[in-house]
């Protein structure tokens, strides 16, 4: 049984007139007659009486069959606008991770406010993750798009793009003498204990701290590694460590924590997104679409003070 048919006799059914009924559908009233009588084969009963000087009517099987096909057209439309929305990533689902120091830094819903924007019905799913386990997640495909800071290089099949670009800021006590300070000078950090997050999880961490030591002339001292830098906060904020803290984390109020910028070593970090390569799901090029035009329009050094 084709649509087509149906359309045909709903469309005879409401006028209950051939003639204009095939104006409306742009069908010679001969064509428009075939198909009806074709739909009437398939079915194997009358569903209009033909009657040769009275206009048509529908007989009894033809009433109870036009509601049924009325449902079947509008459902045979509604699948045809999923799929065409499905095709457009406008619908589907994508999974998400990011590493904590990327909530703070806007990008992500900024993102996903692209996402919202164009009216879709894309269902997003958000979980923090590691560094390594989100590339690791996103090759087998537990993970659509990540949110983590840069790395030298990626595995095989998963492409990045940059962005954020921000300045890295010292995180002290607030009651510690180096806070009357409005920008430190590295030298001025050469007794301080330095906290970061595992060197093998946010890449650059431990050369950061090494060149801001070598600027300062001294040996570092570090404290034992931690999952992230909220963690790192938690530390500098019992007055037990320092950190070098990507420039968004100002926006995170730990107790007891203050923020300034190194005087003499100037140090920036990015965060990229990472996804497939190839990626086929058009809901998850949606958002990789999204993503791209967020660091399209992210400036090259961003410093949000506030």
């Amino acid at each position: 049984m084709e649509l087509r048919w149906l359309e045909s006799f709903v469309i005879v059914a409401e006028e209950l007139h051939f003639a204009r009924a095939a104006d409306r559908l742009h069908l010679a009233p001969s064509a428009l007659s075939a198909q009806v009588r074709a739909l009437e084969s398939h079915l194997g009963v009358r569903l209009i009486d033909r009657g040769r000087r009275t206009r048509p009517a529908l007989t009894s099987a033809g009433r109870l069959f036009l509601e049924e096909a009325r449902l079947t057209l509008a459902q045979a439309a509604r699948a045809e606008a999923v799929g065409r929305r499905a095709g457009r990533g406008e619908l589907g689902h994508a999974e998400i991770a990011y590493v904590a120091s990327a909530a703070f830094s806007g990008v992500l819903t900024d993102v996903l406010t692209r996402c919202a924007a164009l009216d879709t019905h894309l269902t997003v799913q958000v979980r923090e993750l590691e560094t390594p386990a989100q590339l690791e997640a996103l090759s087998c495909g537990d993970v659509d798009v990540g949110f983590l800071r840069w790395r030298p290089e990626y595995p095989a099949g998963v492409a990045t793009t940059c962005l954020l670009t921000e300045e890295v800021v010292l995180a002290l006590p607030d009651g510690a003498p180096l806070a009357a300070y409005e920008a430190v000078p590295a030298a001025e950090l050469r007794h301080e204990q330095f906290v970061a997050p595992h060197f093998a999880e946010e890449y650059g961490c431990r050369d950061q701290i090494l060149e801001v030591a070598d600027q300062g002339g001294f040996s570092p001292r570090c404290a034992p590694p931690v999952r992230d830098f909220i963690a790192a906060l938690t530390l500098v904020g019992g007055g037990l460590a320092v950190a070098l803290v990507p420039d968004s984390l100002r926006r995170v109020r730990v107790p007891g924590v203050a923020y300034r910028p190194l005087a003499d070593v100037p140090l920036t970090t990015r965060l990229v997104g990472a996804y497939r390569r190839g990626e086929t799901s058009p809901a998850v090029r949606g958002v990789i679409r999204r993503l791209r035009e967020s660091a399209a329009d992210a400036p090259a050094v961003d410093r949000p003070h506030a």
